[in-house]
């Protein structure tokens, strides 16, 4: 009981200040310059389009979400098209590496069914003597 008491108290006091902050404000309005009133016009007009449309990449919506790079999620073609692109570059790099390990299973199949064996082409005259008789 006590607290709900204090708590209408204290939403009286700060509706009386309210009312008195607007009740100066009106008096002091009608003293303004028409010079300064058409600036504050202009600036009012001004910031009520910027709050129509944010300019910054970063917006914080009404539920308090953070979105990152403004409206980009919202055009759906530029995200469908940067996906594809991505899936497109993962498609071409695996397809490399299975190229490459295909490559590897080839090179170690010649090895073990050629007549040397393995340890011959691990012996460092070997790469001597294939050079010198490659080059002629």
């Amino acid at each position: 009981m006590k607290v709900e008491t204090e708590n209408q108290q204290a939403e009286l006091r700060d509706q009386a200040l309210a009312e008195r902050i607007a009740s100066l404000l009106d008096e002091q309005a009608s003293n303004i310059d028409a010079r300064i009133a058409s600036k504050l016009n202009y600036a009012s007009q001004q910031a009520l389009a910027n709050m129509a449309s944010p300019s910054s990449g970063m917006v914080i919506s009404q539920n308090g979400v953070i979105k990152l790079f403004g409206n980009y999620w919202h055009q759906h073609r530029l995200l469908v098209t940067l996906m594809m692109c991505g899936l497109g570059l993962l498609a071409l790099l695996a397809m490399q590496n299975i190229a490459n390990q295909e490559d590897a299973e080839k090179g170690d199949a010649y090895l073990l069914a050629s007549d040397l064996p393995p340890e011959v082409y691990s012996n460092e005259g070997f790469g001597t003597w294939l050079s010198e008789n490659t080059q002629q």
